[in-house]
């Protein structure tokens, strides 16, 4: 028998999947987290907390980080209210 995605954490999926892509933009571009702190003004430390639990990541930082990994960040309403 199948598994249930009852139990899935949607959250946990969305968030690891946006530290994907900013660590697929740092590595396709070569960064070091020294390179992105010097870029964005973010010490290291917090650099690397963020990738490892992107659910504390400050909309701020997110933006400086998507702007150094090249990453663009894109909003779309599920339905178009009337």
């Amino acid at each position: 028998m199948g598994r249930s995605n009852l139990c899935e954490d949607r959250e946990a999926k969305r968030y690891n999947h946006v530290a994907g892509i900013l660590t697929g933009g740092f590595r396709e571009k070569q960064l070091t987290t020294r390179d992105i702190s010097r870029k964005t003004g973010i010490p290291e430390r917090t650099i690397n907390e963020r990738l490892q639990h992107p659910e504390t990541t400050r909309l701020e930082d997110l933006y400086k980080l998507c702007d150094v990994a090249g990453v663009r960040i894109v909003f779309e309403l599920k339905e178009v209210p009337e």
